[in-house]
C-alpha cells in the first residue's frame, strides 16, 4: 500500500530555499539576543510564517510544538516543529521529530481559553535554553491585548484548517523521490529507504487520520 502512494507522499514535502543554509537547530545565544540566528532552522521558520498573524515559540517545557503560528485571512493554525540533522535520507532523524507531530496532534484542537492562559503564562516569558536566559520574547509576532477577540474569530470560522508542518533540512525532495522510484520501479533499496517511506506513510495518515494537513518542509 505505501508503493501505491509513493506520488501522494512526495507531494507532503515542501522544499524551501532557505533550508540548506540552516546550520543548526536553535542557533547560538546570549543574554542580549533577541531573534533566533538567520541560520538556524528556528530563524528560518520564521522568517517563512513572517506573513502569519501571530507568531509564538512553545519550545521547551510543557511543549505544543516548537512554533504555532496563526493566520485569520487563510484560516489556518500550524504547528511547527523542527529538527536539524546532517543530509540523509536515513529514517532515524524523522523518528523523534514525527513522533513529537504525531503526539500533539490532539493539542491543536486548543480552545480559546487553553491559548489565551498560553500566551498569559508560557508566551509572556522570554526564551531561556539550557539555563541560558535570552531576551527573546517568546510572542515572536502578535498583539496579546488582541488575542482573546483573534482567537475567538479565528476558531469560529468555517473554513479553519490546522497544518502539521515538520521542519527538517536533513531532507532533500530530489534525494527522497530518486530513492522511492526505485521502489516503484522494482529496483531494490537499503533498508532505510523502506523505512523512511513507511514513516512517512505514518505521519500521513495518523495527522489525516485528525482532520490535519501533513507538510514537510525540506531541501530541494
Amino acid at each position: 500500500s505505501g508503493i501505491a502512494e509513493i506520488n501522494n507522499i512526495l507531494e507532503i514535502l515542501h522544499p524551501k530555499p532557505e533550508i540548506p543554509t540552516v546550520t543548526s537547530e536553535k542557533g547560538s545565544f546570549t543574554n542580549a539576543s533577541i531573534e533566533f540566528d538567520a541560520d538556524s532552522m528556528f530563524g528560518v521558520v520564521e522568517s517563512l510564517h513572517q506573513g502569519d498573524d501571530y507568531i509564538l515559540c512553545d519550545d521547551l517545557g510543557i511543549e505544543w510544538a516548537d512554533h504555532i503560528t496563526l493566520n485569520k485571512a487563510e484560516s489556518n493554525i500550524n504547528f511547527i516543529h523542527s529538527k536539524h540533522g546532517s543530509s540523509s535520507t536515513s529514517a532515524s532523524n524523522l523518528h523523534d521529530v514525527v513522533g513529537q507531530g504525531i503526539k500533539n496532534l490532539g493539542n491543536m484542537y486548543f480552545t480559546k481559553e487553553q491559548m489565551v492562559e498560553r500566551i498569559n503564562e508560557k508566551f509572556s516569558n522570554t526564551y531561556n535554553s539550557n539555563g541560558n536566559n535570552t531576551s527573546i520574547t517568546r510572542v515572536r509576532k502578535g498583539d496579546t491585548a488582541l488575542a482573546e477577540v483573534y482567537l475567538d474569530g479565528l476558531l469560529k470560522d468555517y473554513k479553519l484548517h490546522r497544518k502539521c508542518i515538520l521542519s527538517c533540512s536533513f531532507l532533500s525532495k530530489s534525494a527522497v523521490a530518486a530513492e522511492f522510484s526505485k521502489i516503484q520501479r522494482g529496483e531494490s533499496v537499503s533498508g532505510h529507504v523502506i523505512q523512511l517511506l513507511w514513516i512517512i506513510s505514518s505521519f500521513a495518515h495518523a495527522v489525516k487520520d485528525m482532520n490535519v494537513i501533513p507538510i514537510i518542509y525540506c531541501a530541494d
